[in-house]
């Protein structure tokens, strides 16, 4: 029965990577897009990823890296050259041009880490050098988490049994006969109603220390061990970071009500601790408190700031005690962490995080995406990963250059305002879309426009508006703004000389004549062609690096390539010698 239901194409696919071939090139594997849909029960909603093709046969010049997570390790609300490895994936690059780095996304949009343990033995079948996690906020409503609408309970070896037995066919098709003979029309909201936040919060209400909140970290805890312990046994290293939530900006999205909110208000104005008393039991108290305090007692507000967000009811914001497991776990199979709150903690003004670094109430915004990307490489360069660090990058230099264009900054915008006007930010908003902030825009400018257009679906190609955009930035001087459009071309399409081409020729406008030799490297690299070669070398040669100059020149010629431009610039390498 399973052979003929695969031999007639009945069920998903759900293997994590699909082989990719292109011309002239050795094959590459990309992850399967429709795996998410393992993960998702019932919800009419298929989540995003992010595609990053790596080689099917691993070099011995690469050095291989996958990240783990869910909509962080995504990078939304920003995509594209807005994720964190990607971030990290151009610093390496960079520092390390001689070689292959790949940084293989497999984050998908809310998962928890049920799906991360489901992924691992698949990841390590990709003979990876480093695997980094980041991941713990959605264990309360991410697929197959214990308060979400896509559950199959709370008992931890049911849930790996059945994403075992999703893999075959026949199961499915059990699955999917049980569904539309036996559920129930249930008036539950529709992504395209209302936030994925809605569809996926079945359990609204999860006090502290419940039973449904220890399920919720009992569950975390126990898939996170059962991953290290894997990734250990594989002598594979890891690298896991605590995570981050919005204490300072963001209130409570569930509480208690406080009864008297004038009496309570005056009892804080004239210091008595019935306020203090209150808020030891009500999110709300507590962040009015916090909140209260803030520019008074930083320590005080710090204290209620946190208590607020561990007391709400709405756990979109992972407790605390997800950042103990990572700790403790990371510990006992020796991993390397990355405090990333504390890191957060640190740029932040009071040492409390809030909207300064994250978009709303967990998600990075440029910033704290470029923070997150800058620990993970100092880690790196910490344990000594790769080799020589001769060309690190400092923070200020790869800040200068973050690759994120305008237009998909915009985009990522407009995503958050609609969220921030939706449930849960809006309880009344409850199976309803507010009217986007971008129709509000007069007179909206050439980027405001393809971001809107984006964020429609309007246009049906990222890559044609990328494409029109580097040319308008060429024409008008932007090359700054033509160099992050290139570079975000590169993410997408690593596998095409001719975008390495577009961010050197910008490099050179720019007067970066180092940048400008690493993306014509790379553009060599792949299209040896006469005018790779030359462009190069008369790079090479403006930086006074002759001998790389002359080996450059001289493999085009082995290659084939004796024409006029080749012999005059080795002739002026001659010049230069003598």
């Amino acid at each position: 029965m399973e052979l003929i239901l695969r031999i007639t194409g009945y069920g998903d696919n759900y293997q994590l990577f699909n082989k990719v071939k292109v011309e002239n090139r050795p094959e590459y594997l990309i992850m399967n897009s429709g795996v998410s849909k393992k993960y998702f029960k019932n919800t009419r909603f298929h989540s995003d990823n992010q595609s990053d093709l790596f080689l099917r046969t691993k070099t011995d010049s690469t050095f291989r890296i996958f990240v783990q997570g869910a909509s962080t390790v995504v990078g939304f609300p920003f995509y594209h050259g807005g994720s964190f490895p990607r971030l990290l994936k151009q610093r390496l690059s960079e520092t390390f041009p001689e070689k292959n780095i790949e940084v293989v996304n497999t984050g998908i949009t809310a998962v928890n880490s049920y799906t991360l343990l489901d992924l691992t033995d698949k990841i390590i079948d990709q003979k990876p050098d480093l695997v980094i996690i980041y991941a713990g906020h959605n264990e309360y409503y991410g697929a197959l988490g214990v308060g979400s609408a896509s559950s199959f309970g709370s008992h931890p070896v049911v849930v790996r049994s059945f994403l075992f037995l999703k893999n075959f066919r026949f199961f499915q098709l059990l699955d999917n006969t049980y569904t539309k003979l036996f559920s129930q029309k249930k008036d539950t909201p529709k992504v395209t109603e209302t936030t994925l936040m809605e569809v996926m919060a079945k359990e609204q209400r999860i006090p502290l220390n419940s039973e449904v909140y220890h399920a919720g970290t009992n569950q975390f805890e126990g898939n996170l061990e059962k991953i290290l312990k894997t990734y250990k046994k594989n002598d594979i290293p890891v690298i896991i970071s605590t995570i981050v939530s919005n204490e300072k900006d963001i209130k409570p999205f569930i509480s208690d009500a406080i009864e008297d909110e004038t009496k309570f208000n005056k009892t804080l104005q004239d210091g008595n601790f019935e306020a203090n008393k209150m808020a030891k039991n009500n999110a709300m108290a507590a962040y009015t408190l916090g909140r209260y305090y803030l520019y008074k007692n930083q320590d005080t507000a710090k204290k209620y700031l946190h208590l607020a967000k561990e007391l709400d009811f709405l756990r979109f914001r992972a407790p605390e005690k997800m950042n103990e497991v990572i700790k403790n776990l990371s510990k006992k199979y020796n991993c390397s962490l990355v405090d990333m709150k504390a890191i957060f903690s640190s740029h932040s003004s009071e040492g409390i995080i809030g909207s300064e670094l994250l978009t709303e109430h967990l998600h990075p915004n440029i910033k704290g995406y470029f923070i997150m990307a800058d620990a993970f490489y100092n880690k790196m360069k910490e344990l000594k990963y790769i080799g020589n660090w001769d060309n690190y990058i400092s923070y200020d230099e790869a800040f200068e250059y973050i690759p994120i264009t305008q237009i998909d900054s915009l985009r990522g915008k407009f995503l958050i305002d609609d969220l921030k006007k939706s449930w849960p930010y809006d309880l009344s908003m409850s199976k309803n879309r507010p009217l986007s902030s971008y129709h509000y825009i007069q007179n909206p400018s050439y980027e405001e426009r393809r971001a809107i257009e984006i964020h429609t679906n309007q246009v049906i190609d990222w890559r044609d508006i990328m494409y029109e955009s580097y040319n308008r930035y060429n024409r008008e001087k932007a090359y700054k703004k033509g160099l992050q459009v290139a570079q975000s071309l590169i993410f997408e399409f690593p596998e095409e000389a001719d975008v390495y081409r577009l961010a050197a020729n910008m490099c050179l406008k720019l007067a970066k004549l180092d940048k400008a030799a690493y993306y014509y490297f790379k553009y060599n690299e792949l299209d040896k062609s006469s005018l790779s070669a030359q462009n190069l070398a008369s790079t090479y040669i403006e930086l006074n690096k002759i001998d790389l100059a002359l080996k450059t020149l001289l493999d085009a010629k082995n290659r084939g390539f004796n024409n006029e431009a080749i012999n005059g610039l080795l002739n002026s390498i001659t010049i230069k010698k003598n």
